[in-house]
C-alpha cells in the first residue's frame, strides 16, 4: 500500500515540474565567429510561441529579450496555432518587438495552415516586420538573411520517407550568396545537411519543442513527426563548417507539459575576426 501511494506521489511530483517547466522561461548564449562579419553581432531566435504566454502580456519574453541587448530578432516560425485562435495576442506582442527591434520572419508549419495565413501576414507586414517567403535580405555587418517557406509536404511522419535535396532548396532560394555571412530561417531542423550543402554559413530552426521531454546523455525524447531521439532536438550543430542552432520553442501545442526542458531566448553572439592574409 505503501509503496503505491511513494509511486503516486512520486508521479504527481514528477507531472507538477512538468506542468511548472512550461513556465520556467530562459535564455541561451551562443558563440560563434566568421571572417565574413564587418562587425560583432546579437541576435535573438525566437521560435514554437504557439500563442503562449510568459507573463501577463508576454511582459517576462519581453524582458529577457531586452536583457540580450540585440541588435535585431529572428523569427523562425510557429508562433501562432493551425486554427489561428488567440493569433491577435501573437500580433500585439511582435508589433511590441517592432517598435524596438528589425524584426526578420520566415514561418513555420502552423503558420501554412491557418485559415486567414495572408490577413496574418500582411498585418505583420504593414506593422514593419520583415517577412520573407524565400526571399532574402542584406542586413547591416555584412549578414544576409534567408526565409525558407517550407511546404508542409517537408514536414512529414516517421512512416513517410522523403528526400529534401539541395536542387529543391536552390529552386526554391535560388543560389547562395557566398559574399556575405548567411543566415538560413528554417523552421524544420531535420534537413540541416540540404541547408549546410546549399551553403547556409548558420540556420536557426525550432520545430521539435526540444524533444518534448529530455534525458541525461540521451536528449530529446520524440519529434512532432514522432521519430524517437531526433538527432537535432536543441542546440549547436555543426556540418563542415557551417552551424545550425535549434531552439527549444518557447510555448506548447499538443503535449502541454515540458520535462527538463525549459523554455528558451535563444542568444546568438556573433563575432567578427580579421581573415588571415
Amino acid at each position: 500500500m505503501y509503496i503505491g501511494i511513494g509511486i503516486v506521489l512520486i508521479a504527481g511530483l514528477f507531472l507538477l515540474y512538468g506542468f511548472c517547466g512550461n513556465y520556467l522561461l530562459t535564455t541561451e548564449q551562443y558563440q560563434l565567429s566568421s571572417g565574413k562579419l564587418e562587425k560583432d553581432t546579437v541576435m535573438v531566435l525566437l521560435t514554437d510561441l504557439h500563442t503562449c504566454s510568459h507573463g501577463r502580456k508576454n511582459e517576462k519574453l519581453l524582458q529577457k529579450i531586452k536583457e540580450s541587448r540585440a541588435d535585431f530578432i529572428c523569427i523562425a516560425g510557429d508562433m501562432v496555432v493551425k486554427n489561428g485562435k488567440r493569433t491577435a495576442e501573437v500580433v500585439s506582442f511582435i508589433k511590441k518587438l517592432v517598435v524596438e527591434y528589425p524584426v526578420y520572419y520566415s514561418p513555420g508549419n502552423h503558420e501554412i495552415r491557418m485559415p486567414e495565413y495572408e490577413k496574418y501576414r500582411e498585418e505583420l507586414r504593414r506593422a514593419g516586420v520583415i517577412y520573407l517567403e524565400n526571399e532574402s535580405v542584406e542586413t547591416a555587418g555584412g549578414i544576409c538573411i534567408t526565409g525558407l517557406d517550407l511546404p508542409e509536404y517537408w514536414y512529414h511522419k516517421v512512416w513517410q520517407k522523403r528526400e529534401f535535396t539541395v536542387s529543391e532548396m536552390t529552386h526554391l532560394l535560388g543560389k547562395c550568396r557566398q559574399d556575405c555571412y548567411t543566415v538560413l530561417l528554417a523552421h524544420n531542423p531535420e534537413y540541416f545537411r540540404q541547408y549546410a550543402g546549399w551553403g547556409a554559413d548558420l540556420t536557426l530552426s525550432g520545430h521539435l519543442h526540444g524533444g518534448i521531454a529530455r534525458l541525461p546523455f540521451l536528449g530529446g525524447v520524440i519529434s512532432p513527426s514522432l521519430r524517437l531521439f531526433p538527432a537535432y532536438d536543441a542546440g549547436k550543430f555543426e556540418r563542415q563548417g557551417r552551424y545550425m542552432i535549434v531552439s527549444r520553442g518557447l510555448g506548447l501545442h499538443h503535449i502541454k507539459l515540458r520535462f527538463f526542458n525549459r523554455p528558451e531566448v535563444s542568444v546568438i553572439n556573433l563575432t567578427c575576426h580579421l581573415k588571415r592574409k
